[in-house]
C-alpha cells in the first residue's frame, strides 16, 4: 500500500492508512512530495519488501485471520495489475489512491464515533473527557488550499480519490477539490465517498450538480439501522430526510453507484440482516451484493466480540439464516464469505469486561443525551 496509497488524517498526519499509527509525516509542515518521497515512508516500504509484518497493522491482520477482507487486501486486489510496474519504477513513484480527511466537520454524533472524526461530538467529549484538542473543528492544515494544490499536481496519475471525514459533503475543501479536477478536465478517476447522506447541499454547493460532471462516482452510505433505531445510533440523523436524499440521487444521478456501509457493532449486529434486506427489497441498492461490511474494532466495548456466549449464539443463528437469504438472491460467493467471516470473528475472542464497559458507556450517553437506547 505505501507505493499506492496516501492517507492524511484530520490532524494532518500522513499515515500508512486510516487503521494504523504508522506515520510518515505531517502536511502541516511538509509538502505532499516531501512526505511521499521521505525517509519514513521509504523505510516502511523497505520493511515490507523484506517480508516483515508490523504490529501496528494488527487491525487488518485480525480481520484477515477471520477470513474477512481488510483495507490492505482490498487495495492490493484492486490494483494488482499495476503493482509489478509500480515496484519496478520506484524512483518515480506517485500516489495513485488518495484518502484525505480535510477536517472532522460533521453534523452527527454517532455512538460508535468520537470527536476526532466528528466536530459535533466536541461538547459531549469534553464532559466525557475524551475530546481531541480544545476546538470543535479540527483541520488537517491551516492552509487546506495549499494541500489541494499539492494533491491536484498528481491528478494525471490518480486513479481513485476517497472522501471521508467527518462528513465530506459538509466540507468546503471537498467541493474545492472537485472544482479543481473539473477545471483540469480530470473527471475519469473513481470518486468514492463514505457519507452519512444527511445533507446534499453546503451553501451554494449541491453535490449532485458536481457528480453529474464525473464519470465514476461511488457512495458508501453509512447507515446502521432503519427508522428510530438508526436515529439513536447516529444522533442527529433524520430518517425521512436520509431517504429523500437517497431517492433524489437515484433519480437525478442514475450513474452513481450506491452501496450501504454499516458499521457493524454491538448496536446493530442483531438487526444487520433486516437492514440489508430492507435496502435491497426497496430497490435502494441495485444488487444484493451492494453492501460493504465495516467491522468495528475500536472502541473494544462496542466490538461484537464482547457479547456473552449465549448472545453470540443468537447472532450466529441470525446471520446463518441471512446467508441462506443471500444465496436465494444469487448473492456472490465473496459476500457470503464476508458474512461467514463475521461469524468466525465473533468467536475469536471472549471479553466479559468489555461487555460490562459497554453497559456503562450506554448508560452514560443515555443520561447525557436524555435518550433510551436499550442494551442487548
Amino acid at each position: 500500500m505505501p507505493w499506492l496509497h496516501l492517507y492524511v488524517d484530520t490532524g494532518g498526519k500522513a499515515k500508512a492508512c486510516c487503521n494504523t499509527s504508522i506515520t510518515y509525516g505531517s502536511v502541516r509542515n511538509q509538502t505532499v512530495e516531501e512526505i511521499w518521497n521521505g525517509d519514513k515512508i521509504n523505510s516502511f516500504r523497505k520493511q515490507l519488501l523484506n517480508g516483515k509484518k508490523d504490529k501496528r497493522c494488527a487491525i487488518c491482520y485480525n480481520k484477515e485471520a477471520a477470513g474477512k477482507s481488510s483495507i490492505r487486501t482490498e487495495t492490493l486486489s484492486k490494483y494488482k495489475t499495476i503493482i509489478p510496474a509500480v515496484l519496478k519504477n520506484q524512483k518515480n513513484l506517485k500516489p495513485i489512491y488518495l484518502d484525505i480527511r480535510f477536517s472532522n466537520v460533521c453534523n452527527l454524533k454517532c455512538r460508535t464515533c468520537w470527536h476526532g472524526a466528528s466536530s459535533s461530538w466536541f461538547e459531549e467529549a469534553k464532559i466525557l473527557k475524551n475530546n481531541f484538542g480544545n476546538k470543535a473543528i479540527i483541520k488537517a492544515t491551516t492552509n487546506n488550499q495549499k494541500l489541494i494544490d499539492d494533491l491536484i499536481s498528481y491528478s494525471d496519475t490518480i486513479e481513485e480519490i476517497y472522501f471521508a471525514g467527518g462528513e465530506p459533503l459538509l466540507m468546503e475543501e471537498h467541493y474545492a477539490m472537485l472544482e479543481a479536477l473539473i477545471k483540469k478536465k480530470e473527471t475519469k478517476a473513481l470518486i468514492r465517498y463514505n457519507t452519512n447522506l444527511s445533507q446534499l447541499k453546503l451553501k451554494n454547493n449541491f453535490a449532485i450538480d458536481y457528480w453529474k460532471q464525473f464519470e465514476n462516482i461511488q457512495l458508501s452510505v453509512s447507515i446502521d439501522g432503519i427508522g428510530e433505531e438508526v436515529e439513536l445510533i447516529r444522533k442527529g440523523l433524520k430518517w425521512k430526510t436520509f431517504l429523500a436524499n437517497l431517492k433524489a440521487i437515484k433519480k437525478e444521478c442514475p450513474h452513481v453507484k450506491i452501496e450501504i456501509a454499516p458499521t457493524i457493532s454491538i448496536f446493530n449486529i442483531f438487526t444487520l440482516a433486516n437492514l440489508h434486506q430492507y435496502f435491497y427489497n426497496n430497490g435502494f441498492i441495485k444488487t444484493v451484493n451492494d453492501i460493504y461490511l465495516n467491522l468495528l474494532e475500536r472502541p473494544n466495548y462496542y466490538n461484537i466480540q464482547i457479547l456473552p456466549a449465549d448472545k453470540k449464539q443468537i447472532v450466529k443463528v441470525l446471520l446463518e439464516k441471512h446467508i441462506l437469504w443471500i444465496k436465494e438472491q444469487n448473492g456472490s460467493e465473496e459476500l457470503i464469505k464476508e458474512f461467514q467471516s463475521i461469524i468466525k470473528y465473533l468467536f475469536i475472542l471472549n471479553d466479559e469486561k468489555g461487555y460490562s464497559q459497554y453497559k456503562k458507556e450506554v448508560e452514560r450517553l443515555n443520561h447525557l443525551r436524555n435518550e433510551l437506547l436499550e442494551m442487548v
